[in-house]
């Protein structure tokens, strides 16, 4: 080999490798499986947390809000009127109390009501909580048994994204009617979305519930009152609708109260639509919804959803949603999607640790023969 291209092959093995080092922003339910416009799921889901009847037994849940999956496909759910967090490893049908709290003053770094969840690379929980007494989100470090008050005060965020490359916390401060931005130690950098008092317009929010965050730090906020999503750029004055905006109601071009959302890598918006029942998706470019999930009208069959409140994916696509009527969480599991390998598993991001691994290989083999 010329000296030539042993030295191309060598500067492009470096550039790989910083690519897949400095690509990892999103947070880890929101970018891990590649999907877009044309990725389908079964209309059929599957019971992975609760039993449709409300309860307390770990077996139960009496009402989902939050949902997350981890590296491993252990799902998460942040189980509010039992005021506790559990974990359900793949395939059990029966969960493992994780965290769990009391209401009451007095009852600093407790989980009462809690809503959103998310973890970080760290393997830190970050939950918040609806009707807190001191500590309105609250963080546990991987195998802590306590929690610890992360940020302090008597309001609510119903939702929460983790950004893994700035590692900043993006809150959907629902009564203060914006979103706002902390750094990994609690410290408040500033308001990204809203902040100019409850109401329509298109620098103001009405209840802002899920939030997302995308590769150049804009935001995407489900502004629930308003039944729209709401992109902001950053140091924005305003924001501008991406989905919804009409009104409340069912047409393709309206939504519904949304709460939880999800952007992938290709810039498609997952929104869990409740008042219409459904999960749907927003191409880039597109003001229309698809409905992927539900949409079957309310109801408890395994092809519709009562208030599906928050959604997650997993290594492989498949769709995780916070059933919160049916007192459930659903999983409906990817059908076609141009991004499945032969054996049927999602291709990671290019931040995954195996892309990583394979850069690095050829950035050493590359330096070897350079050097020979």
């Amino acid at each position: 080999m010329t000296t030539s291209k042993r030295l191309f092959f060598f500067v492009f093995a470096l550039y790989l490798l910083a690519h897949a080092s400095s690509s990892n922003r999103f947070n880890k339910d929101s970018s891990r499986a590649i999907l877009d416009a044309r990725t389908t799921w079964k209309p059929n889901g599957n019971t992975v947390a609760g039993t449709n009847i409300p309860g307390s037994a770990l077996n139960q849940l009496n009402s989902s809000y939050g949902v997350f999956v981890d590296s491993n496909n252990a799902l998460f759910v942040t189980d509010f009127f039992n005021n506790r967090v559990v974990k359900w490893e793949l395939g059990a049908t029966s969960g493992i109390l994780y965290a769990e709290g009391q209401c009451g003053s007095g009852n600093q770094n407790q989980l009462c009501n809690p809503t959103a969840i998310t973890i970080n690379r760290e393997g830190t929980l970050f939950v918040t909580v609806e009707n807190a007494s001191s500590g309105s989100v609250i963080s546990f470090k991987k195998g802590a048994t306590s929690g610890e008050t992360f940020i302090t005060g008597n309001t609510s965020f119903y939702g929460i994204v983790w950004d893994e490359k700035e590692e900043y916390l993006y809150l959907g401060h629902h009564r203060e009617h914006r979103v706002v931005k902390y750094t990994k130690d609690g410290r408040l950098v500033g308001v990204v979305a809203g902040g100019n008092e409850r109401g329509a317009a298109l620098n103001q929010l009405d209840y802002p519930r899920g939030v997302a965050v995308d590769e150049d730090g804009s935001v995407y906020v489900a502004d629930s009152n308003n039944h729209r999503i709401v992109k902001w750029m950053v140091n924005a004055a305003e924001g501008t609708i991406v989905a919804g905006g009409n009104g409340n109601g069912s047409r393709t071009d309206q939504i519904s109260l949304p709460g939880g959302i999800i952007r992938d890598k290709n810039g498609t918006i997952y929104v869990a639509d409740e008042h219409n029942h459904r999960i749907v998706s927003v191409p880039v470019g597109a003001r229309n919804v698809t409905i992927i999930a539900g949409g079957r009208g309310q109801g408890n069959s395994s092809n519709q959803l009562s208030n599906p409140i928050n959604i997650a994916f997993n290594n492989e696509g498949d769709l995780y949603v916070s059933d919160w009527n049916n007192f459930r969480v659903q999983m409906f599991v990817r059908e076609t999607g141009p991004s499945s390998g032969s054996d049927g598993s999602y291709i990671y991001t290019l931040s995954s640790k195996w892309t990583q691994i394979v850069c690095f290989l050829s950035l050493m083999i590359s330096t070897a023969r350079f050097f020979t």
